[in-house]
């Protein structure tokens, strides 16, 4: 009889012990689950300065919002004249590089896709916001890194990268230097904000594009118009780095001897032989 309770209090404790540890394994996985999950955030900058939400890795100090640790999530603008200081931190978006049924950024809206399942890291929220500046931010796994859709907003040191679009531009009088720009299906693509209307005025040299599926695409067409503005992709003496250039540089001066060719209207006549650092 004593054995028998013995025995069946050692059974007792053991299922008790088992059960303990199964709840904490499911409740750890669970709990880990949700801070993933929950931890997403669309954070907006709104026209009065403040953030909705408040997150903590993000401070605010006047007009400049600096990153102080990695975030998960998106941001949109409804501020003019702000800065976005990522400080080396990285804006992190849900896109893993696998994808289905979705809408093809640059080829019409006749796409027999359900849904437009973008994510993207930075937005403005209206066409007449301007000045917004965003430099030493990581931007990595969005559908589109960075849409800039209107006009004077200045890109600089940041990194772009794993997405589907790195960089979709369609404002005009706009600035791109010392970014980096790698490993997207399509580094940079101009749109356009009314049919025809391409953007104008770029300033876009010193940066690096490697290892993009596509380096430049642009809007759908059967045909180049003659007729539409030829880009400048240097300062009249340093252009940008291609991964993908096949150049050579016999007068060790740092400069391709020939242009890299883009497309049938743009050129960068004098691509970098080696990375901007910094």
């Amino acid at each position: 009889m004593k054995k028998n309770i013995v025995r069946f209090l050692l059974v007792l404790i053991i299922s008790i012990i088992i059960v303990f540890v199964l709840s904490t394994f499911f409740n750890s996985n669970l709990q880990e689950s949700l801070s993933i999950e929950d931890g997403y955030k669309i954070v907006r900058i709104l026209p009065d300065g403040s953030m909705d939400p408040p997150v903590n890795s993000i401070r605010k100090d006047g007009t400049v919002y600096t990153l102080t640790d990695n975030f998960y999530g998106q941001i949109i603008v409804d501020a003019n004249d702000i800065v976005i200081d990522g400080d080396d931190f990285t804006l992190q978006g849900q896109y893993t590089g696998n994808r289905t049924d979705s809408w093809i950024v640059g080829q019409g809206s006749d796409q027999n896709t359900s849904s437009i399942p973008w994510t993207i890291g930075i937005d403005l929220a209206r066409p007449v916001l301007h000045n917004l500046t965003v430099k030493n931010l990581k931007i990595c796994n969005f559908y589109i890194g960075m849409y800039i859709w209107t006009s004077n907003n200045t890109l600089t040191q940041n990194s772009i990268c794993d997405s589907i679009v790195g960089i979709l531009l369609s404002g005009d009088s706009n600035t791109m230097t010392k970014n980096t720009i790698a490993n997207n299906e399509e580094g940079i693509f101009f749109g356009v904000n009314t049919p025809g209307n391409e953007p104008l005025n770029i300033v876009l040299n010193q940066n690096n594009f490697v290892d993009n599926d596509v380096q430049f695409s642009g809007c759908f067409c059967e045909s180049y118009d003659p007729e539409e503005a030829i880009h400048t992709w240097d300062d009249g003496q340093r252009g940008n780095f291609w991964s993908d250039y096949q150049g050579f540089d016999y007068d060790d001066d740092g400069i391709g001897d020939t242009p890299y060719v883009i497309d049938m209207l743009n050129q960068d006549r004098y691509p970098l032989m080696e990375p901007i650092i910094g």
